[in-house]
């Protein structure tokens, strides 16, 4: 499992408040901001060092990869041969041989790469600050756990107390429209 995005000390200075005392409470709420960007994007996003996977055969020069930005490759191996003649991009790696394009993924691949964005990274930066304001929302709702009257009691109407309500962390559509550019494209 990867870490989360922020720490609880990012997000008590994200709310502008002081070390809350529910560290696990926070922590857990930036686990599951970070699993919602995550799983809405179907990417890690965070560094992954070495990660290996088997990639169905494919008559494209380039053999997209699952988890995206790739990093770096340190072995690509064709039928138990290992295979150099490739460049690394972005979305995968790309065949060298110019013969016969797509000849050197004919019978897919087994590749040793390392994927995902440094935490000096802007793109990473802008992950991190959708995780916080996703926790922090929740964090927020009720920070102190305490029963809240919420609405009015207008015409003997009953009010609705906040108390027993599981926060919930979600993206707003703003949060997603950014994260899409993250998402993960088609994988050949």
């Amino acid at each position: 499992m990867a870490d989360p995005f922020a720490t609880a000390g990012e997000l008590a200075q994200y709310i502008g408040s002081a070390a809350p005392s529910a560290l696990s409470r926070v922590q857990q709420l930036l686990e599951l901001a970070s699993s919602t960007i995550r799983s809405f994007c179907s990417q890690t996003l965070s560094v992954v060092v070495d990660d290996v996977v088997t990639v169905y055969p494919t008559a494209s020069t380039l053999l997209t990869l699952p988890q995206r930005p790739v990093t770096a490759v340190s072995s690509v191996m064709v039928d138990g041969v290992a295979e150099t003649d490739f460049y690394v991009m972005p979305r995968g790696i790309r065949s060298g041989t110019l013969a016969s394009p797509g000849s050197a993924w004919a019978s897919g691949a087994t590749v040793t790469y390392s994927h995902g964005y440094a935490e000096s990274t802007e793109e990473y930066k802008t992950i991190k600050s959708i995780c916080l304001a996703a926790a922090s929302r929740a964090y927020t709702m009720n920070e102190r756990g305490q029963s809240e009257v919420l609405g009015s009691q207008w015409g003997g109407a009953s009010a609705l107390e906040s108390a027993g309500f599981a926060p919930e962390v979600f993206l707003t559509p703003g949060e997603k429209l950014i994260l899409t550019r993250f998402k993960r494209g088609p994988v050949r």
